[in-house]
């Protein structure tokens, strides 16, 4: 009994050891491993997961970068009870590709933010800011409302609006993502409506 397990050891380790050193032969429909002509491919890493998923195993499945586009279409203003201003914004996705959500550095799990710098006639100066927490599917418009400002409604004269500061969205025009509005507002009616 032990001389045949040997035989058949012997015999198996012969049938592998002779596939290993005579390949199949190449023909027009095959050819070796050594010596095919696969093209070279950038390979991107992603930095993070994202909805839809378009890797295998963490590898990219297409080529092409996605490309979304940003456009801030209006800016409108409101007064608070108290005085104070919340600034709303209208973003839409002029691109092909949708806006996913993603870890951005302000720590929100978002697809972009949208960022207000509210300025007074004596120079004071405050950020107010509003993330986009759903994914911003293609030629889809958003309005978000930002947080209320701590400086008052009557002593602002300017407002300035960037959509996506961080750069996390791949827009690559990027000359409609600011808004701007100049002017005295009256304390009773708040107005700073600009539309692009």
């Amino acid at each position: 009994m032990r001389k045949l397990v040997q035989l058949g050891l012997i015999a198996g380790v012969t049938l592998l050891a002779g596939c290993q050193i005579r390949s199949y032969g190449e023909n027009q429909r095959f050819s070796t491993w050594s010596d095919a002509d696969i093209p070279l491919r950038a390979v991107r890493f992603p930095t993070m997961l994202t909805f839809p998923d378009e890797t295998m195993y963490f590898y990219p499945i297409y080529d092409s970068l996605p490309r979304a586009d940003l456009n801030l279409r209006a800016i409108s203003c409101t007064r608070l009870d108290d005085g104070t201003l919340v600034v709303t914004v209208r973003v839409q996705n002029m691109g092909a590709d949708i806006v996913a959500n993603t870890a951005l550095l302000t720590g929100d799990l978002a697809a972009f933010r949208v960022v207000a710098t509210v300025t007074t006639a004596n120079g004071a100066r405050e950020d107010v800011g509003v993330a986009q927490v759903v994914p911003l599917t293609v030629a889809s418009t958003v309005s978000l409302a930002m947080n209320p400002t701590l400086l008052q409604a009557a002593d602002v004269t300017r407002i300035e609006v960037v959509a996506d500061p961080d750069r996390v969205v791949p827009d690559p025009v990027r000359e409609n993502n600011t808004l701007t509005w100049e002017g005295r507002m009256d304390a009773t009616s708040v107005q700073c409506n600009v539309v692009r």
